[in-house]
């Protein structure tokens, strides 16, 4: 597996000394980010939880995605990621939230403009935001490593 450990490693021991906490929104990695970050040594001290929400009714349902930004945009989208970081906030009020949708495979939703590998990523921490769009080649399994493989990164980069 391609994940940075240290990286995680370091990232979970900052996030326990400031006393930081830690929510997931998780769609086309359907919780291997929670995992990730529960086998780290100090995850018992700000992981929260992951919510998997790999259909868009459990969007609706647990995030509070409005139908419209579904419908016009897609599962599958910047919009639909951002509001599931919004959905995190509400909820939750946490330090860090991380929400991430993507195409690991292909389905009715993927396109030329969206193809297979595309993925959305937002990160709100301490008040700073990042929205990306990222396109990954590869296997299912091995796009949604990169894609944890890139959170990590940027959260690391974030603590720097």
């Amino acid at each position: 597996m391609d994940i940075h450990t240290e990286k995680l490693a370091y990232c979970g021991t900052y996030f326990k000394a400031k006393g930081l906490k830690l929510v997931l929104a998780e769609s086309m990695t359907a919780g291997f980010l929670g995992l990730l970050f529960s086998l780290e040594k100090y995850s018992g001290d700000y992981f929260l939880g992951s919510i998997v929400c790999y259909h868009d009714d459990m969007k609706k349902q647990i995030l509070n995605i409005d139908d419209q930004i579904l419908h016009n945009y897609g599962g599958v989208s910047a919009e639909v990621t951002n509001a599931m970081i919004k959905g995190l906030e509400r909820k939750y009020s946490p330090d860090i939230a991380i929400a991430v949708t993507g195409f690991a495979s292909e389905c009715k939703e993927t396109s030329d403009v969206a193809p297979v590998g595309t993925v959305y990523v937002d990160i709100f921490f301490e008040n700073m935001g990042l929205s990306k769009k990222c396109q990954y080649n590869g296997s299912p399994q091995e796009i949604i490593q990169k894609t944890a493989h890139e959170i990590i990164e940027d959260l690391y980069e974030m603590i720097h």
